[in-house]
């Protein structure tokens, strides 16, 4: 008898587990441009490769972005990136992992715009630090697409800018993300 209640419980809990919604990609795509003047893009860059994780039930959500993956329009420039400013064959990685502020699993079920915000711990040059910003979350067509701009200051993450370029760079980098996911309702 106890085989037989054991097994149930298992059946049951692993449904509960199975039903439990997880969406994944490969395909975030991140940008900043540290520029004090906006307009210019001399030390712009972008990754098309983070990888997000959305668990619908909990709102929890991950992002990972391998370093190496932000291309600039000038291979020294990306060279300095990787090699003097975020040593990325020590630390080849930036992270988040949060929650999502006001998400729930109805609004993946109707095309529509939510504002909705994101509080977690992002880690990046091995420093972590709290995160909170606004998230604005557009359904559409069954792809889910989350943007989100916010500020990174390169001193809160121990991220030395050399003197002489400095002046060119503002005092906090824009970064905005775009996280896609395909929804299979």
């Amino acid at each position: 008898m106890k085989h037989i209640l054991l097994l149930t419980l298992s059946i049951i809990l692993g449904a509960s587990v199975l039903n439990a919604q997880t969406y994944k990609t490969r395909e975030g795509y991140l940008t900043f441009n540290p520029n004090k003047d906006q307009s210019h893009k001399d030390y712009a860059a972008a990754s098309k490769e983070a990888t997000a994780v959305l668990k619908v039930e909990t709102a929890e959500v991950a992002l990972l972005v391998p370093m190496k993956t932000f291309h600039f329009n000038n291979a020294l420039l990306e060279e300095h990136f990787n090699e003097n400013y975020l040593h990325t064959d020590k630390i080849p990685n930036a992270s988040y992992k949060g929650k999502l502020i006001g998400f729930t699993k109805d609004m993946l079920a109707k095309d529509g715009t939510y504002n909705i915000s994101s509080e977690g711990q992002i880690t990046l040059h091995g420093v972590t630090n709290s995160f909170k910003s606004p998230v604005k979350l557009e359904v559409k067509n069954k792809v889910a697409t989350f943007y989100c701009d916010f500020p990174i200051q390169a001193d809160k993450f121990n991220i030395d800018i050399p003197a002489v370029v400095k002046p060119k760079l503002a005092d906090q980098t824009p970064i905005s993300a775009t996280i896609k996911f395909q929804l299979n309702q």
